[in-house]
């Protein structure tokens, strides 16, 4: 097991604004989680990893970050002091489970926060159908890149006459390990 033991756990309001509705924490321990993040980056689809520091930020829904560092955890957006316990379990669950799995994993050293916005344009339609709450395709990409929507939702994407761009959307997405983000 990487991560046995958090040694530290403290749960905080943000500093600069403490009159916000969500919760801050940060777990210590003194074993060395960095050599999993390439493993838990192909897994669960980190947004940005930052080889040279050993820092990958996970994006969750709802506004939840996850931050790990080699000695450190840090989560931003809790609702409260049990789903701050919640994503601290989750999380050092998920550590452990990829890096016993990590054989048969294909380590990624990429991320979502290097998708180019200009590239998922090219690659969609452009006929401004409205999906969901984006009036444009610009507006679409601008989500998609985020993984704040699935690529499924733009149904004119997936008519037969779109489907070279669809393809070359789907690999390029793939790429960089991109998920929506209600794929966790």
């Amino acid at each position: 097991m990487l991560l046995e033991k958090i040694e530290n756990f403290e749960i905080f309001r943000p500093k600069m604004d403490s009159t916000k509705e969500v919760l801050h924490a940060i777990a210590t321990f003194t074993a060395d989680i960095s050599p999993s993040f390439p493993y838990v980056n192909a897994e669960l689809g980190g947004w940005d990893y930052d080889q040279t520091n050993e820092v990958l930020l996970l994006k969750l829904s709802d506004g939840k970050w996850i931050t790990l560092h080699p000695q450190k955890i840090a989560i931003r957006g809790a609702r409260d002091i049990e789903e701050a316990k919640a994503l601290l379990a989750w999380i050092q669950a998920q550590i452990n489970d990829i890096y016993a799995r990590r054989e048969v994993i294909t380590p990624r050293n990429v991320s979502q926060a290097g998708l180019k916005f200009i590239e998922i344009c090219s690659l969609l339609p452009m006929t401004n159908f409205k999906v969901f709450a984006y009036a444009a395709c610009m507006a679409y990409a601008a989500a998609l890149r985020e993984g704040e929507i699935s690529l499924q939702a733009c149904t004119t994407l997936w008519e037969e006459k779109y489907r070279e761009k669809r393809e070359k959307l789907e690999a390029y997405l793939q790429s960089y390990g991109w998920r929506a983000l209600d794929e966790f």
